[in-house]
């Protein structure tokens, strides 16, 4: 990728195209990871799941159980099956209001353990609420990718851990697994592992096509989790920012440390949090021998795209076209297994994303 030139990106916010043109390459293994994540839980001795069915077609509510040293941990998951035979691919994920605010049914209890961020019009960090059922359906769009020919699993983040610096190690994974170094991010990733237990025992459901999304902090941990499951097929993070798929060199939107500040639990507990690790693009390189595709928008500056795209570039070892040529034309951009795209607007999870990742699976042969 060629030097960034300042005639060119006239016009653009200043904060989108400063910092850092190129990143130095980077690599390390998952060991490298732990040390600002904190090492992702072993697995659990057994996970076991009820399929209960809904009053809406192709919805069932997944009543996952998982033990751990005889203590156990119960969280709900929807799954929603295209119709026909199969095999299907599989789209799973963690939701910030989770599959309560996908379907507007009842069939989904509210978890009274939950700490959740929804959506500012929804509330934002606090507790599941009555309101929010079916509220928050446009970050999943569960009967576009049916429609298409993907099954969805999908649980809510706050169910498998508080996010919250005071609850958080109260109850869910941490006190199941007795983790005391990892912080929420490998946690949750821990949890999206876990949905992957069940799909891959699902009738119907294609184990070789197995995909992971997330967005913003679940980006994160869908990244996270692809770093060091290989039965991840392709992983999508969208708008996952800093310790996520922005680098810490980039200099641009939330630090490490402004991060730690306002989300101490996140990170690893015990050490210093914002010393010198790893920077994101040997996160990304650990992911990009299979499907890796990241997006970003261009009022989103917080969780830095231009960074983002730059440690993608670095990371799949492909030729990608200058900074100032991707955030002038926009758009999609797909080179080999890796993909991006910068739309408008701001920071959010929207079926245009989810489209732009479909056409890339599509054209990348997955």
């Amino acid at each position: 990728m060629g030097p960034t030139s300042r005639s060119t990106m006239a016009g653009c916010p200043l904060e989108a195209w400063t910092g850092l043109t190129t990143l130095p390459a980077e690599a390390c293994g998952v060991a490298g990871f732990d040390a600002l994540y904190g090492a992702v839980p072993a697995p659990p001795d057994a996970v076991s799941f009820e399929r209960i069915a809904t009053p809406e077609p192709g919805l069932e509510r997944i009543v996952i159980e998982v033990t751990v040293g005889g203590r156990h941990l119960r969280v709900d998951a929807g799954l929603w099956v295209p119709d026909g035979p199969g095999p299907f691919p599989l789209v799973a994920g963690l939701d910030f209001v989770g599959p309560l605010g996908i379907a507007a049914t009842h069939a989904f209890p509210r978890d009274p353990g939950a700490v959740v961020q929804a959506p500012e019009v929804l509330g934002g960090h606090g507790r599941l609420e009555e309101f929010h059922r079916g509220a928050t359906a446009y970050r999943w769009p569960v009967t576009m990718l049916c429609n298409r020919g993907h099954a969805v699993l999908v649980s809510c983040y706050g169910s498998w851990v508080p996010d919250s610096a005071t609850q958080w190690h109260k109850s869910g994974a941490r006190p199941l697994t007795g983790a005391t170094d990892a912080g929420a991010i490998s946690l949750w990733a821990w949890a999206i592992m876990r949905l992957l237990d069940v799909a891959e025992r699902l009738p119907g459901i294609d184990p070789g096509r197995l995909a992971v999304a997330g967005h913003s902090r679940l980006g994160k941990a869908a990244l996270w989790a692809a770093a060091q499951d290989s039965r991840i097929a392709a992983v999508w993070a969208n708008a996952s920012g800093c310790c996520g798929a922005a680098p810490e060199a980039h200099g641009i939107g939330e630090t490490r440390a402004q991060l730690v500040r306002r989300f101490p639990h996140w990170l690893r507990q015990g050490t210093q949090k914002t010393g010198d690790f790893p920077d994101q693009q040997a996160l990304l390189a650990l992911c990009a021998q299979r499907r890796l595709y990241l997006s970003g928008a261009v009022g989103d500056l917080w969780a830095d795209p231009v960074g983002s795209y730059l440690a993608l570039a670095m990371a799949s070892g492909k030729d990608w076209p200058d900074v100032p040529t991707m955030w002038e034309q926009g758009g999609q951009i797909v080179r080999g297994l890796s993909g991006w795209h910068l739309r408008p607007g701001g920071h959010e999870m929207l079926p245009h994303d989810w489209r732009c990742f479909l056409h890339f699976l599509d054209v990348s042969g997955y």
